[in-house]
């Protein structure tokens, strides 16, 4: 098991909840990656906003008595969500052995995680979505069927390479992708190599903010690994909007 001083992946916990698989998952990648993991549990603020204004109150019969439904809804429901989560996610890390506490913080989720102190890793699971919901076939034993990585953007590059290694050699991962701004070296191509592991390499990526923007948006892979530098030049409001549209799973190393 990590240690309570290991360096710890965060991962933002807010009212829209996360899947047990997209948990089981963050746990593995934790477990091998020999990182402790730290649960954010949030309070959406547009939620908040949203329950206190005044279409969402009603008068109720005995007396004249305001009582605002809506936010005792949503009050409600974060609550279950959120103690549905941190259940999951106890039960997962002890499973696996990862160390594993919470902290509470208020605010959008990826202004609150992203502008905390210390080098985190910070996971950012997909919203979830129920018309994607439906049953498809049947997965293998990799936890990542589609692992894209953005290489040469920043001076973190050899931090994401060596995320990426973990996760291949523990055999999590059933093909890569790698984007490349430039020719990938020859020791970072090593790295990737594995018995049975299919490679994919696309050179002259592009690492301005329009580029990374859309991958995020328009990711097909199951997990996406970024460099914390490639993220710096976009403003926080629009990482919030795309991280919300976005289907993949996505893994800031910082």
């Amino acid at each position: 098991m990590t240690n309570n001083d290991s360096p710890r992946i965060l991962i933002p916990i807010d009212p829209h909840g996360i899947s047990r698989e997209t948990l089981e998952t963050l746990v593995r990648i934790a477990r091998q990656m020999n990182r402790g993991l730290l649960g954010l549990l949030l309070d959406d603020i547009r939620l908040q906003q949203a329950a206190a204004l005044p279409f969402t109150t009603e008068i109720t019969f005995s007396g004249t008595r305001e009582r605002s439904l809506l936010r005792d809804h949503l009050s409600q429901r974060t609550s279950r969500v959120t103690l549905d989560t941190r259940h999951t996610l106890l039960g997962l890390a002890e499973l696996n052995r990862v160390d594993l506490k919470f902290e509470e913080a208020p605010g959008l989720r990826l202004h609150t995680v992203l502008e905390r102190d210390g080098h985190l890793d910070v996971f950012f699971p997909s919203r979830r979505r129920w018309h994607l919901l439906a049953p498809g076939p049947a997965r293998g034993r990799a936890a990542i069927r589609r692992l894209g990585l953005l290489l040469g953007c920043g001076p973190d590059t050899a931090r994401v390479v060596d995320a990426a290694r973990l996760l291949i050699d523990a055999d999590l991962v059933d093909e890569s992708y790698v984007l490349a701004e430039g020719n990938l070296p020859p020791e970072q191509l090593a790295a990737l190599s594995h018995p049975g592991h299919r490679l994919r390499i696309q050179c002259g990526a592009r690492c301005d903010a329009a580029a990374i923007t859309g991958l995020i948006q328009q990711s097909p892979y199951d997990l996406l690994l970024l460099p914390r530098s490639a993220l710096q030049q976009i403003p926080t409001e629009t990482l919030d909007a795309i991280l919300d549209k976005s289907g993949s799973q996505v893994l800031v190393v910082n």
